[in-house]
């Protein structure tokens, strides 16, 4: 199987355009943990073991972060109700840390230094974690954090934690505390949810767990005391689901379709504010995705979402849509030059104007790209 990265250069708003890169003749399930210096590193379940992946040599142009109109999200209206003994204390914007290139790092060092658009498999040390797919995966400062996922033997509950200054796994602990004084517990099972990090904290959102739940739920995970809370969110919560995307915006998570439990596509886009913990439905105008799961999402310049691919009820999908966040008008995008094949599960990262996305596959046949 032939396994690259489609890239989305994200300079023309009226129409973007894909290109491939680099390519390795391997099968592998991604998931996306971000860019590293000038590299993009992913982890893969490659059949029989789990690895690290690195793509060298990203070229990208960064955007003059000074200009243009931002989006309301940027700094969402605080509200003043108040937080209880178990949720997530909130977090200033000061508070998160701004991710360190990986200079320590020989391989990727040696990496970003050349002119490679090829794949290279990263030596790790430690206990790797049980080989996976659909699990979830967020950087924080120098460590990633993996959680959950599904194994051939059922869905998954542990912690990995992969620290990039000495290339080593560990697994955390997967306790959570309801309370301050309560009996310790675990976190569900969990596939097909999301992870995101917010100051030094990473956010669980959503899935299908085990147990089930009829609404979704956000848990945090505090990579220092590697303790698990519940938060206990407020207003319209969505219903339970899993597939579904989730970027952050400052203080507000973003939403957007997936699958509920009864196997209906969903379409419906939602707004979490982390400062008052509270729900919001967002509608919004224009021809915007059709209802899909497994799909890719990002967020350019906290004003603009782009969706990409998914599956629908019936078919494997390509399309790629834009949601401006000043208007909120969604917006199908006209793709000119390469157009990547139909894909689900695929993953993607951001890197300045340009959007790399790798892996997935279809129904028809089982392709990574």
């Amino acid at each position: 199987m032939r396994v690259g990265v489609l890239v989305v250069a994200v300079e023309s708003f009226g129409g973007l355009e894909f290109m491939e890169g680099g390519s390795s003749e391997m099968d592998l399930r991604f998931v996306c943990l971000g860019s590293v210096g000038g590299a993009i590193v992913v982890m893969a379940d490659m059949g029989v073991v789990t690895g690290v992946m690195v793509v060298c040599e990203l070229k990208v142009q960064l955007p003059d972060s000074t200009q243009g109109t931002r989006s309301p999200l940027r700094h969402p209206k605080r509200m003043s109700n108040p937080i209880g003994e178990s949720v997530t204390p909130a977090i200033n914007d000061s508070d998160e840390p701004s991710f360190q290139c990986l200079s320590t790092a020989p391989e990727l060092s040696n990496c970003t230094s050349g002119h490679s658009e090829n794949w290279m498999v990263l030596s790790t040390c430690g206990d790797k974690p049980t080989p996976r797919f659909n699990h979830a995966a967020a950087v924080i400062g120098n460590r990633m954090v993996v959680v959950g996922g599904e194994s051939g033997n059922g869905l998954l509950e542990d912690v990995q934690v992969l620290n990039f200054d000495r290339f080593s796994w560990t697994t955390a602990s997967s306790k959570l505390y309801l309370s301050p004084t309560s009996l310790p517990l675990k976190i569900p099972a969990c596939k097909g949810h999301s992870l995101v990090s917010w100051g030094k904290k990473v956010l669980l959102i959503g899935g299908k767990t085990d147990p089930t739940s009829d609404r979704v739920s956000i848990w945090a995970f505090d990579t220092e005391t590697e303790c698990w809370s519940l938060i206990e969110a407020k207003g319209d919560i969505p219903v339970a689901r899993n597939g579904h995307s989730v970027v952050r915006a400052s203080s507000v998570l973003i939403l957007f379709g997936g699958e509920d439990t009864k196997r209906k596509k969903l379409n419906d886009l939602y707004m979490f504010d982390l400062k008052s913990l509270t729900w919001l439905p967002l509608h919004c105008t224009g021809p915007g995705p059709s209802a899909r799961s497994n799909h890719v999402a990002a967020l350019y310049d906290d004003k603009m979402l782009l969706i990409f691919g998914g599956t629908s009820k019936s078919k494997t999908l390509n399309d790629l849509f834009s949601l401006d966040f000043e208007t909120m008008i969604w917006s199908r995008i006209k793709i000119r030059g390469f157009h990547p094949s139909p894909r689900a599960g695929c993953c993607g990262v951001l890197c300045g104007t340009k959007w790399y996305i790798a892996g997935g596959g279809s129904r028809k046949k089982r392709k990574s790209q």
